[in-house]
């Protein structure tokens, strides 16, 4: 078995600028905007795309805010907002990506060769220096997984991406925790990912399945797990990359910030904060007690 781990959620949003705007204001230290490059197909060679990113770091795992910056290029922006705005990527760290390909490839159908993606990344607390952000992705085909957009990814330039004046967020937010799938049916989703990622769920509530990760935590859901979970929120479809969540150091404080930014959330139980789609961009957020 991999140590597989969450690395980061990305959520795919109309407007680039306002999405900016809105995680700020839920308390999270954006990087400055970059802009994609990579592969097309495996082996081809590394071309602009028309999409670019904002990401929050953290401790462990990071949150990436994609938009479209050019629609004439390629990018699979587009393709997710076709179906809806909000949450699409679901990457799972896994280290050295041929060892991993091979290794998915055994235990599962739709896995795609590992391609080249890389971005400039302004680098630095003063941002006066440029560095080359680079991964190598593989790819879960969405024929195979509809469910979002899974990939594995190996980090080639982890110094670029983590820099240490990144980490900080007023929110205080220290890492990404939780991804929640909202699907049909739970038990042939659960199937597939527990061959990919070579560990078997456990059922935490009725409807709801959990994947323990070494870090970071996946769940899968139904409409009805989630109605107990986030009540009132509807799915803009099925399946649909439904929840993310963070852990903060301070819920309390956590508190204070949106009440200070005039973002409206409900209490969890155990314990955390939840804050609806029309607040995100898509995606039901959670901010949750370290």
């Amino acid at each position: 078995m991999t140590d597989f781990e969450l690395d980061h959620t990305g959520v795919a949003v109309r407007d680039l600028d306002a999405a900016e705007a809105t995680y700020r204001g839920l308390g999270f230290n954006l990087t400055p905007r970059s802009f994609h490059s990579g592969s097309v197909e495996p082996g081809g060679p590394v071309v602009p795309w028309g999409s670019g990113n904002h990401c929050a770091m953290f401790e462990s795992g990071y949150l990436e805010v994609v938009g479209l910056t050019d629609a004439a290029l390629h990018s699979s922006v587009k393709t997710f907002l076709e179906r809806y705005e909000g949450a699409h990527i679901v990457a799972i760290g896994s280290g050295d990506s041929q060892t991993t390909f091979k290794a998915l490839s055994s235990r599962s159908p739709g896995v795609k060769a590992p391609i080249r993606l890389q971005r400039d990344a302004v680098y630095g607390p003063d941002g006066s220096e440029t560095r080359l952000a680079a991964f190598s992705n593989i790819s879960i085909d969405s024929a195979y997984f509809s469910e979002g957009k899974l990939i594995f990814i190996e980090h080639l330039t982890r110094d670029v991406i983590w820099q240490p004046h990144l980490l900080d967020h007023p929110n205080g937010a220290s890492a990404l925790a939780e991804v929640g799938f909202c699907v049909a049916d739970v038990t042939a989703t659960s199937d597939k990912l527990q061959k990919l990622l070579d560990i078997e769920s456990k059922e935490v509530m009725p409807n709801v399945a959990r994947f323990k990760l070494p870090r970071g935590t996946i769940y899968v859901m139904n409409e009805a797990g989630m109605a107990k979970w986030t009540p009132g929120v509807t799915p803009p479809c099925i399946p649909y990359v439904a929840t993310v969540g963070f852990e903060v150091r301070d819920l309390d404080a956590t508190r204070r910030l949106l009440n200070d930014n005039g973002v409206p959330y409900t209490d969890h139980p155990y314990p955390a904060l939840w804050i609806g789609p029309d607040h995100t961009c898509g995606p039901v957020i959670s901010f949750i007690q370290a």
